[in-house]
């Protein structure tokens, strides 16, 4: 049987985490993984202009939206609202800077089939898919964003919705060819630290999921940016968006007054923190995994929370973990 890609040569695959963080896209054409790209999950309601001194680059979208009537600006803004709010996933918010990400990697005008994810705890209702919350959220991304200045815009003709955290395990388990690559005799755990949720995941032989040992909790690196949020209250008296802090993660470091200052001492305060969070939810569904063969690390926390490799001796983290979930959603739609 001809694979879809082949049958629709025109038609793009996208895989999109759409985090409460960060929007993470992975795009695949003729079989192959040919571009990857992350943005922060913040927008502000209206629009939000600036301007460009000389010519503008021709690569650089306009950032302002529309969609069931309700405009947005997307981008790291120094007053973007957080996605931190539990209907998220299913918002014109959401929708916005999914469509804003797929501009940004080059696919207004295109034809694309894409997936998008939702927690393990959102997702299944009991060992079952929830059907009502999928079709919600089917609804909400197929909903039209129209650009402001009359861009053309993504066309997604397809979508589906995946579980995060088990979509990680199928980037590990396929190759970009959707070819088996794993021991199918294996059991493997999956640890997916996101934004807002940590996603806990057990998969065992014959691809058999272990709904015993799945489950989500609501601890990730937006308590970390919290945490550390406060402590730069503290210290300097100033008070830092989000997304400046959500940079300063990656560089230990954070610019005011024009100065580049280093904060390591408070992420890896906030870190502590977190991580024992974390840890308990993880212990409580995979105890010290002494049955698993393997325990995938993964998210845009895996390199944050390190510990975690400290507590389980056959922890794997992929490369780029944090594209774990989008290339896994990709991956499966290809097949």
């Amino acid at each position: 049987m001809a694979k879809k890609n082949e049958m629709n040569e025109n038609i793009i695959t996208v895989g999109v985490d759409d985090g409460f963080a960060a929007t993470d896209v992975v795009v695949m054409e003729g079989g192959a993984i040919t571009k990857t790209m992350m943005i922060q999950s913040r927008a502000r309601s209206g629009i939000h202009g600036t301007s460009v001194i000389g010519e503008a680059e021709d690569d650089q979208p306009v950032p302002c939206y529309e969609t069931d009537g309700v405009k947005f600006t997307v981008g790291a803004l120094s007053d973007a609202e957080s996605a931190r709010f539990d209907d998220y996933p299913f918002s014109p918010m959401n929708r916005t800077i999914v469509n804003h990400a797929l501009r940004l990697v080059g696919l207004g005008g295109k034809k694309l089939r894409i997936a998008t994810g939702l927690p393990l705890s959102v997702y299944y209702q009991g060992s079952d898919p929830n059907a009502e919350v999928i079709a919600r959220k089917d609804r909400s991304i197929m909903t039209p964003v129209a650009c402001i200045d009359g861009s053309a815009m993504p066309l997604i003709v397809e979508h589906k919705v995946f579980p995060e955290g088990l979509s990680a395990w199928v980037d590990y388990a396929l190759g970009d060819d959707g070819r088996l690559r794993a021991d199918p005799n294996e059991s493997v755990g999956v640890i997916d630290i996101g934004g807002r949720t940590t996603d806990v995941a057990v998969v065992l032989p014959g691809r058999r999921i272990d709904h015993a040992r799945c489950g989500s909790a609501d601890i990730g690196v937006l308590n970390v940016v919290e945490q550390v949020r406060v402590a730069l209250l503290k210290r300097f008296n100033v008070e830092m968006s989000g997304s400046q802090i959500e940079l300063g993660l990656k560089t230990r470091s954070i610019k005011m007054w024009g100065k580049v200052l280093d904060i390591g001492t408070e992420i890896d305060e906030a870190v502590a923190q977190v991580t024992d969070g974390v840890l308990r939810e993880v212990s409580r569904r995979l105890g010290q995994a002494v049955d698993l063969d393997r325990v995938l690390l993964v998210g845009g926390g895996a390199h944050l929370f390190r510990d975690v490799e400290k507590r389980y001796p056959h922890v794997v983290v992929p490369e780029h973990p944090e594209y774990a979930n989008a290339r896994g959603f990709a991956k499966y739609l290809n097949l």
